[in-house]
């Protein structure tokens, strides 16, 4: 009889602790499986958007592994298409941050709550022209999600927390609201 490994990372002290929850599948069937130990267990809300994301830099699965950083998202997607799920869609992962007030979802508490996060690679000015394989790689994502959820309405990080360059300038807004 095989076991599944458990994930493995480190804390700040430099010790190998062991990440939770790892007996989750992948809600995305194309998605490779990388636990970040950010998130909060089970939702208290149904599932209702998605935040999409630029990451502003690279290394952004090596920061979502870390604890200390006390952030993730649901997926990450490379710009060679590549696409990780960190965090179950049952969870709550914690990609969306403050709620500006004058945000469209002002009245609505926190997204993380209610929206699946996806984190899309960019430079650091999150400015970059992004491949057709990563933009191709994020839309069948978001059709796939779509198609579990109807009724989901899509979200760009700066639409939530005025004064952010995320996703950034270049982001095909327009494809993925489509």
């Amino acid at each position: 009889m095989s076991t599944q490994a458990k994930p493995i990372t480190k804390d700040n002290n430099n010790s190998s602790i062991l990440l939770a929850n790892n007996n989750w599948k992948v809600d995305y069937s194309k998605a490779k499986k990388v636990v970040s130990p950010n998130y909060k267990t089970g939702r208290p809300a149904p599932i209702c958007g998605l935040v999409l994301h630029g990451t502003a830099g690279g290394g952004t699965i090596e920061w979502f592994l870390n604890p200390a950083s006390k952030v993730s998202s649901h997926y990450v997607v490379e710009q060679d298409g590549t696409v990780t799920q960190m965090v179950s869609e049952t969870d709550v992962a914690w990609h969306a941050g403050v709620v500006s007030p004058t945000s469209i979802l002002a009245d609505k508490g926190n997204p993380n709550g209610f929206c699946i996060g996806i984190e899309f690679s960019r430079n650091k000015t999150n400015d970059n022209i992004m491949p057709d394989v990563q933009i191709l790689s994020g839309l069948d994502l978001v059709n796939d999600i779509r198609g579990r959820y109807p009724h989901i309405q899509i979200y760009f990080h700066d639409e939530i927390s005025i004064g952010r360059i995320c996703p950034g300038p270049n982001f095909p807004k327009t494809l993925f609201r489509a």
